[in-house]
């Protein structure tokens, strides 16, 4: 068996700690043939003890994944767009004046950001390779960032003070190559910004559905640190932040041109202290998931074997891992919901499960029970499907399984 060699070491093997079995990309089908024909990857984890970067030991490429149709909107719910309403206040706080700043951002999906940024005067550009020119009209490049996209940039466009990667630095196939695009781009005092969850909120809740084919890589700061400084790069900020279940706000500037700020110290002795680098802390997390999956296949189990109807609640990506993993398809999930027209109409990842509206599922024929699948904005979902007028009960999966009192 060959080996698997860390992402950002290049020369340290990878440990196996999980199998989340053969995983569907989120690309969904449209009708039963496409279903038929749908592609299948292994989905394992393993983990780098030099770095202690959790990865996926096998990629797929983004030219699959980041292609066509692509299934998230960024801009889809009212709690992301506060929460870029915040971090553009946040960006534009950086600076001491509105003149000539300037920010690329790649993967910039819908361009909800760019559109608040240019609000704020920024000099606005994204990258992405199924982008489109924003609803505000900021322009976007149709490509997959590179150190050849970086470099083209620079030399047509200038340097910029600010490259911008939200929930997208974990996607990337190529981790160097794209921090080489990183470098070449920023001016000598500009910073690079990133949103991506953090393995220790991972750890902690028990997120094994936030790991599917399009997350290649799960980030502690000490992984980031290694991958930062074989680029001359440093973390000089971090902020840990709500978004998806718990994440990390990084800001990393060349080496020694900013001051390195308290929060970077806090976490690095707070990753010390769990023994990130330690297989004990991944083992015990891969016995927790195997439990989670049979605690869950019971409860949805013993409501169906009641006369009870059970939907699904919302398909965001991490949906497509823990349905799949948990082996829960049309004989137990009856429906799916969803609020994404590029969903509605067409079947769930893997399962094959009719996805209908939220609508829909609130209207005269409505099943007993709802699985929250987006159960990390709970709040946010809950509000919406009784505003719709969904009286069901509701089932919150993770950490625990457990169902909602009304």
């Amino acid at each position: 068996m060959s080996k698997t060699l860390c992402q950002t070491c290049g020369d340290v093997e990878v440990r196996k700690f999980l199998s989340l079995g053969q995983q569907p990309s989120f690309h969904f089908p449209a009708n039963r043939e496409e279903a038929e024909n749908e592609r299948l990857w292994p989905l394992e984890l393993g983990f780098c003890e030099q770095c202690s970067l959790v990865q996926v030991l096998e990629s797929v490429s983004e030219r699959i994944l980041f292609s066509g149709d692509y299934h998230h909107l960024a801009g889809l719910t009212a709690g992301y767009h506060e929460h870029l309403q915040g971090l553009a206040d946040t960006l534009a706080g950086l600076f001491d004046s509105t003149d000539g700043r300037s920010v690329v951002e790649f993967g910039s999906n819908d361009g909800s950001l760019l559109d608040k940024l240019a609000a704020r005067s920024f000099d606005v550009l994204g990258v992405d390779p199924v982008g489109q020119v924003t609803a505000a009209g900021s322009q976007v490049v149709k490509d997959y960032f590179s150190s050849t996209v970086g470099a083209e940039l620079a030399a047509t466009r200038g340097k910029t003070d600010l490259v911008v990667a939200l929930n997208v630095f974990a996607h990337v196939t190529n981790l160097h190559d794209v921090l080489d695009g990183v470098t070449s781009l920023l001016k000598d005092d500009g910073l690079f910004v990133t949103e991506s969850h953090y393995l220790v909120d991972l750890l902690e809740t028990l997120q094994y559905d936030f790991a599917y084919h399009e997350h290649s890589r799960y980030y502690s700061v000490t992984a980031l640190d290694e991958a930062f400084r074989r680029h001359g790069l440093e973390t000089v900020k971090i902020e840990r932040i709500p978004t998806h279940g718990g994440s990390i706000r990084v800001y990393a500037g060349f080496a020694g041109a900013h001051e390195v700020d308290q929060s970077v110290i806090e976490l690095r002795e707070l990753e010390d202290s769990l023994k990130l680098r330690d297989s004990m802390i991944y083992t015990r997390f891969a016995e927790r998931v195997e439990q989670h999956r049979e605690k869950l296949n019971e409860l949805v189990r013993f409501l169906k074997n009641s006369g009870a109807r059970v939907a699904a609640a919302s398909a965001p990506g991490r949906a497509v891992t823990m349905l799949n993993y948990c082996g829960l398809g049309p004989d137990d999930i009856d429906v799916v919901s969803e609020i994404s027209p590029r969903k509605i109409g067409k079947l769930f990842p893997g399962t094959h499960i009719p996805i209908i509206s939220q609508q829909e599922l609130a209207g005269d024929n409505q099943p007993e029970y709802a699985l929250l699948m987006s159960w990390h904005i709970a709040d946010e979902v809950i509000t919406n499907l009784r505003n719709e007028g969904f009286r069901g009960t509701l089932i919150e999966p993770l950490p625990e399984p457990r169902i909602l009192e009304r």
